[in-house]
């Protein structure tokens, strides 16, 4: 069910996190997403087919982990290379999602209580529909932190190597070759794993917006 339900939330929150990349690329003078059509919403042009079939297998397996297309530019169309911030887009436009989803919820615990969904039929599928709401705002809170761990292929290793300089820049080359690997491995090892404890506080934190938003609702509804 919360793979199925996910699955609004994880399209969304993938293609405007790509397009995010794209459309501040082309705003500092690389014109290579452009080129390549990456400026569109289109989730056809963001998504990744084997990092979409991962993330189900992974999801199955029982830690969900996924990508999406990279966004291609050419570093020689900026103006300051290493300094040039379009690496922090992505998450930003998850953080900028979190308002949709959260007043989704609130306006779906408003008419759910108000209209006394409690029929079986009604209950299960005002389930779903909460459960794929909800998920908006665990989702996109999670890319967002996810992606600023500063690990090869990830949003934050650049951010790091801009602001820590030439050395920092080196040794994330050196190690991108394993960067795949390295990410599986913190991700599932040892347990609790290394992400597990950095992301649960993210977690716990959108989880109470989602009752916040809930509640709020509901309160609404009298």
């Amino acid at each position: 069910m919360m793979l199925i339900c996910g699955i609004p939330a994880i399209v969304a929150g993938l293609t405007v996190h790509e397009f995010a990349h794209a459309w501040a690329a082309d705003k500092l003078g690389d014109d290579t997403p452009r080129r390549e059509g990456r400026l569109t919403l289109d989730p056809l042009a963001h998504l990744d087919l084997f990092g979409s079939l991962f993330y189900i297998i992974s999801s199955l397996a029982g830690f969900g982990f996924g990508w999406a297309k990279p966004v291609m530019t050419n570093p020689r169309n900026f103006r300051h290379p290493h300094r040039d911030g379009m690496w922090v887009a992505g998450p930003i436009s998850n953080i900028l999602q979190l308002p949709i989803w959260f007043i989704a919820v609130l306006i779906f615990g408003f008419v759910s209580s108000k209209m006394g969904l409690d029929s079986d039929n009604a209950a299960t599928m005002a389930q779903y529909i909460g459960v794929a709401l909800s998920l908006g705002i665990v989702i996109n809170l999670i890319l967002a932190a996810f992606n600023m761990v500063p690990i090869p292929p990830l949003d934050g290793h650049w951010v790091l190597g801009a602001l820590a300089g030439k050395p920092v820049r080196q040794f994330f080359d050196a190690i991108r070759p394993y960067s795949f690997i390295l990410l599986l491995i913190l991700i599932n090892f040892p347990n609790p794993s290394l992400f597990s404890i950095i992301l649960r506080p993210v977690v716990d934190f959108a989880y109470l917006l989602v009752i916040l938003a809930q509640g709020l609702g509901v309160w609404l509804a009298g």
